[in-house]
């Protein structure tokens, strides 16, 4: 990671200084006062990488009366261009924004953040190839963590030691290799458990063995004894055969002799009836003359009745036609009438309406009440509108005051933060906290403090003037609606009023019309002037009628003779139907009786034959009494060898299955012994892979490195007294050998413990550690760091020290494409090349590149 460029915003004692561009640094001194903001500079960057820094809350790095704060950092990755952007708003709700971009070919930015801040930072992490801790383990030296790595424990040691390696990857070949070990010991756990089923299934092999020979025997026998019942049945299902065969014979049998005794008896009753028609038939014959006589009688009677009917027939179509023509003559009468009463109705209906003109005064009252209170209605509205207005300044004042609030808690813990801090450094920006400063701060966050209170009491005096009007328009507003609520009767009345004098004067203008059609209507029912071509018709069919000539006595005469008469003609039928019929008669009669004896020769035949079948069913039914005994026989035995023949089967099956056994156990050892060699590899691979594996042998490899780097530095910078030795292992009080990574220190008195040596002393010893762990990662693959930035330590060196770290510096420069240091001692200040200066100002600090 190389920066590029650092832009910031309400950072710290950062308010919106000039963008600080890296370009063209490799080793540069970061100067300015104490208190000025330089560290703040080296938190942006952990803060926009990480979201952390030196502040516990990320509301504490927001500058002094500000609610937000933003930083931008540009840097270079593996040769291409990167951009964050972190923001933060502060408050209860506070709220934080992540984007990280990546420029193209054309040196335009696009985002490749995800969709949330965890996400985001997670993408960011993996970019840089280590997380915040690592960072300041390694390459940045910040004021008061120089000797984060020296201090932690040998554990934490070869933690941090491991992620800037890159060893976590091994931790999961090591997930990796324990479960396939697992996964290898539960497939050798089924085929142990299958192996043994198999081996108990077996050892039943002489015993299924001996089960085969036993069925098979027993099988032979029930064949032969069923073989044997099977042909007695045979014989006795051909009996039953027979005896059906028979049974239906007779049944057939039965059935034709019912059948042929029906037809028998059907055969007799139509000779008895062809008998009793032929004699009707000559009764007929011999009463002819008597018949022709009356039917002559009844013919000539029934032609006069026809005339008759005819004349009167017509007779009633003219009367029907009269009742119609006088029907609608009345029909006329009663709609002149219906008319008359009804325009008589019209005419009381309209005086009744033309009445209604006097209520015009009324009218006119209404409309100019209606008048006033439209009026009113709008002075209604201005007072709705006043009331929602002060009702929203009331909610908008109110929710101020809450707002007021928070910020008078936020100078309040602000102030006695300043009271009871003891550090030297401002709580606040960072700053160095002076009386001087501490009094600045007091009084500037008292004047706020006081600027809000007034602003609370003109806020609250503000609503109680609300709340008084909000009282008044309201009452006014109440006593409006009160008055208003006639509005809606009103202007129902105010209709109704004017319907009716609208009514009045259109009933006034049609009464005359509707008199003058009342008198037209009377003079016609008076004077019969109505329906006159109907009354022309009727005249017509009355003469008609008259020339018509239907005498009623003769045709009541005609009528007596045809119904005297009337027997005849049915008589006069059957006499022609008899002397049709009578040959055909005769022949039936004599034809049935033949048919009738035939019938009797065949039913007596039938009944002997029905005997002689009767007489067979009984022999064959004594033939079958043990019948069911035999079935029964028959169908034990069958039950009994097919039971034997499944015993046959299983028996055989078993001893097939244990062919089949045996060639899967052969499998299944075959499978067991690769899946012990398996398991064998990858419990190797789970040991080599585990922390003393691989992982432990790449740390005892990267030891020597670190320690040849830092006993150089230390070398240089104490001119060859202090030497510092890496320890991976130690015995253990309890015997064997436990891992650790101790820090062995040894100088011209000796080894001593780390603890046991002066701040300057430690300062070297830990940047000569640091800076080797720096250029460890640096040329490791797992973390691509080009920077190295040094926060602190100078102060407490000599003037041999401080030289002496100098060129220790320049002596690692070209390991490093950025070297920043920070310090405010003057005399160093010419010992680098570029200087990016501090200064503080009442607008907040500014930045400078020299």
């Amino acid at each position: 990671m190389i920066p590029i460029k650092l832009e910031l915003e309400n950072f710290m004692p950062y308010r919106n200084p000039a963008p600080l561009d890296f370009g063209g640094i490799h080793i540069a001194c970061l100067t300015g006062d104490n208190g000025a903001g330089k560290s703040s500079l080296l938190d942006a960057i952990t803060w926009a990488l990480w979201g952390k820094a030196r502040a516990h809350r990320d509301d504490e790095l927001i500058h002094l009366g500000q609610d937000e704060m933003r930083v931008e950092f540009t840097f270079e990755m593996e040769d291409r261009r990167y951009r964050v952007l972190r923001q933060r708003r502060a408050g209860k709700r506070g709220r934080t924004v992540l984007d990280l971009q990546v420029a193209d070919a054309q040196g335009q930015f696009r985002t490749i953040a995800e969709s949330s801040v965890r996400q985001t930072q997670r993408k960011l992490n993996a970019l840089l190839r280590m997380d915040y801790e690592t960072f300041v383990n390694s390459a940045f030296l910040l004021q008061g963590r120089a000797d984060e790595f020296t201090v932690k424990t040998a554990g934490e040691r070869k933690q941090v030691l491991a992620d800037i390696l890159g060893l976590d990857r091994w931790a999961v070949y090591e997930e990796r290799a324990k479960a396939r070990v697992k996964q290898a010991d539960e497939q050798l756990a089924l085929v142990k458990a299958r192996l043994d089923e198999i081996e108990r299934e077996l050892a039943q092999e002489e015993t299924y063995q001996a089960d085969l020979s036993a069925a098979k025997d027993e099988a032979l026998r029930l064949a032969d004894a069923l073989r044997q019942a099977e042909e007695r049945l045979r014989d006795v299902q051909a009996a039953r055969q027979e005896l059906l065969h028979t049974q239906n014979q007779l049944a057939d049998l039965s059935h034709r002799l019912a059948q042929r005794e029906a037809e028998l008896q059907g055969v007799a009753e139509e000779h008895r009836q062809a008998r009793a028609r032929l004699d009707g038939i000559e009764k007929v014959l011999a009463q002819a003359d008597e018949i022709r006589a009356g039917y002559e009688r009844w013919s000539q009677a029934r032609e006069a009745d026809a005339t008759f009917n005819a004349l009167l027939a017509r007779q009633n179509t003219l009367l029907q036609q009269r009742a119609a023509l006088e029907a609608q003559i009345a029909q006329a009468r009663a709609e002149l009438i219906a008319r008359q009463s009804a325009l008589n109705q019209q005419i009381v209906e309209l005086k009744r309406q033309a009445a209604g003109v006097r209520v015009r005064d009324a009218l006119e009252r209404v409309r100019a009440e209606l008048a006033d209170l439209s009026a009113r209605e709008a002075e209604r509205d201005t007072l709705q509108a006043r009331l929602t207005a002060l009702r929203e300044e009331a909610g908008e004042r109110r929710a101020r005051d809450e707002a007021l609030k928070a910020q008078g808690n936020t100078l309040n813990e602000r102030l006695e933060q300043l009271e009871h801090v003891a550090e030297p450094v401002c709580p606040l920006c960072g700053q160095e906290l002076t009386d001087a400063h501490r009094a600045e701060l007091v009084a500037q966050l008292e004047a706020e403090r006081d600027a809000l209170r007034q602003e609370w009491r003109e806020n609250q005096a503000r609503l109680q003037a609300v709340a008084d009007e909000t009282r008044q328009v309201r009452h006014q507003l109440e006593a409006l609606t009160r008055q208003l609520k006639r509005l809606s009767s009103l202007q129902r009345r105010e209709a109704e009023l004017r319907q009716r004098v609208q009514d009045a004067e259109e009933a006034m203008a049609r009464l005359d019309e509707v008199q003058a059609d009342l008198a037209l209507v009377n003079t016609q029912l008076d004077t019969d002037d109505y329906a006159l071509p109907v009354r022309q018709q009727l005249g017509e069919l009355e003469a008609q009628m008259e020339a018509l000539g239907y005498d009623a006595e003769k045709h009541r005469e005609a009528q007596a003779t045809v119904q005297e008469a009337a027997p005849f003609e049915a008589r006069h039928a059957q006499l022609q139907r008899a002397q049709e019929q009578v040959g055909e008669a005769r022949e039936a009669v004599a034809r049935l009786a033949e048919r009738q004896a035939r019938w009797e020769r065949e039913l007596a035949a039938e009944r002997e034959q029905q005997a002689r079948l009767q007489a067979t069913i009984a022999a064959l039914e004594d033939r079958l009494t043990d019948a069911d005994q035999i079935e029964a026989q028959v169908a034990e035995l069958r039950r009994q060898e097919t039971r034997a023949r499944e015993r046959l089967g299983a028996a055989q099956q078993r001893l097939d299955a244990c062919r089949a056994l045996k060639e899967q156990k052969q499998t299944l050892l075959d499978e067991q012994n690769r899946l012990r060699g398996e398991r064998a590899i990858f419990d190797e691979l789970r040991v080599a892979c585990g922390k003393k594996g691989v992982p432990a042998m790449i740390i005892e490899a990267a030891i020597p490195e670190i320690e040849d780097t830092a006993n150089r530095l230390l070398a240089r910078m104490t001119d060859g007294r202090m030497h510092v030795r890496f320890e991976t292992q130690r015995e253990k009080v309890t015997g064997g050998v436990a891992e650790t990574l101790d820090i062995q220190i040894s100088d011209e008195l000796g080894t001593r413990n780390y603890e046991l040596y002066s701040g300057g002393e430690a300062f070297r010893i830990n940047f000569a550690i640091r800076i080797a762990l720096s250029q460890l990662l640096a040329r490791r693959a797992g973390a691509r760091l080009r920077t190295l930035v040094i926060d602190e330590g100078f102060g407490t060196q000599d003037a041999q020290g401080r030289e002496r770290l100098v060129e220790a510096i320049h002596a690692i420069q070209d390991e490093f494409d950025r070297i920043i240091v920070v310090t405010h001692i003057d005399e160093l200040k010419d010992a680098f090349p570029a200087h990016i200066h501090v200064t503080k100002t009442p607008e907040g600090s500014q930045i400078e590149v020299l």
